[in-house]
């Protein structure tokens, strides 16, 4: 999936707005700095499904009001793991944490270019102090 332009990624040159990045850029991920294999640019269309979310409510996170496009993974290690998934983390796509009141689905009122973090493989990556899913492909050996 894609972020918004402005949402600041954790880089080791510190955190830049995702448009200020290029292919072999350092990102830090939770396996250490990876550099980027690519930065692709997703046209979100005008009625895309996004969630609003408001600044700390994921546990002191985001650090401003932010939104995702409702598909894009993140990884959550609060109690929302354990009650609604029975884990200590999981990965869900953004739009499963909607709450109506800190966590609001809306939609996009016209077309904005989001951008897509590829690593050549699944990252973790960290943006506006969230844990995204980078856009690489999981594949699982048959």
């Amino acid at each position: 999936m894609a972020i918004a332009p402005g949402t600041p990624v954790l880089t080791l040159d510190g955190a830049l707005p995702v448009e200020h990045l290029y292919p072999g850029d350092r990102v830090v991920t939770r396996h250490g700095a990876r550099a980027l294999e690519a930065l692709d640019r997703v046209t979100l269309a005008a009625g895309t499904a996004i969630v609003q979310i408001a600044k700390n409510a994921l546990g002191g996170r985001p650090e401003r009001d932010l939104w995702l496009p409702a598909a894009q993974r993140l990884v959550i290690r609060d109690w929302r793991a354990n009650a609604l998934y029975g884990q200590a983390q999981v990965c869900i796509p953004a739009g499963q944490l909607v709450d109506g009141e800190f966590i609001r689905l809306s939609v996009l009122d016209e077309d904005v270019t989001g951008f897509a973090l590829r690593f050549g493989r699944p990252e973790v990556f960290y943006a506006d102090g969230l844990e995204l899913a980078s856009a690489d492909a999981l594949t699982i050996p048959a």
